[in-house]
């Protein structure tokens, strides 16, 4: 089985994984220059079951990948920011770009609205 582990704004925010386990948020997203490099997080692809853990390497939950695919920045609607879980678009974009404009900066990539994020929708399976 694959997996991931949903990252917080420091090593004990579990608040992301808590929200899938709660139904709220339903779908994830990355910066395309990150999400291929991971070798213990391999890309996922649809009918894909993940095991989700939290950032002291708990397993927490199993999800189904239902949907993935490229979608520029700019190009996020209120569909991806719902299943986000950040409630609106201007939400999501200031959440991600508190969540990823260093780090990305640092790597010598920039964030705007054309950089291209990875979004996997995916429904609960179980909660562990």
């Amino acid at each position: 089985m694959k997996r991931m582990t949903l990252w917080g704004r420091d090593e004990q925010d579990d608040r992301l994984v808590l929200e899938v386990i709660r139904g709220e948020k339903t779908a994830t997203c990355t910066p395309k220059v990150w999400y291929y490099d991971s070798p213990e997080e391999p890309p996922t692809e649809v009918g894909d079951y993940v095991a989700v853990y939290d950032q002291q390497g708990n397993h927490r939950c199993t999800i189904l990948i239902t949907e993935n695919y490229e979608i520029r920045f700019g190009d996020v609607d209120e569909r991806i920011a719902k299943a986000e879980n950040p409630n609106s678009i201007e939400e999501f974009r200031k959440d991600h770009v508190v969540s990823w404009e260093d780090a990305l900066r640092q790597e010598g990539n920039g964030l705007d609205d054309n950089t291209v994020i990875v979004v996997e929708h995916f429904v609960l399976v179980e909660k562990l």
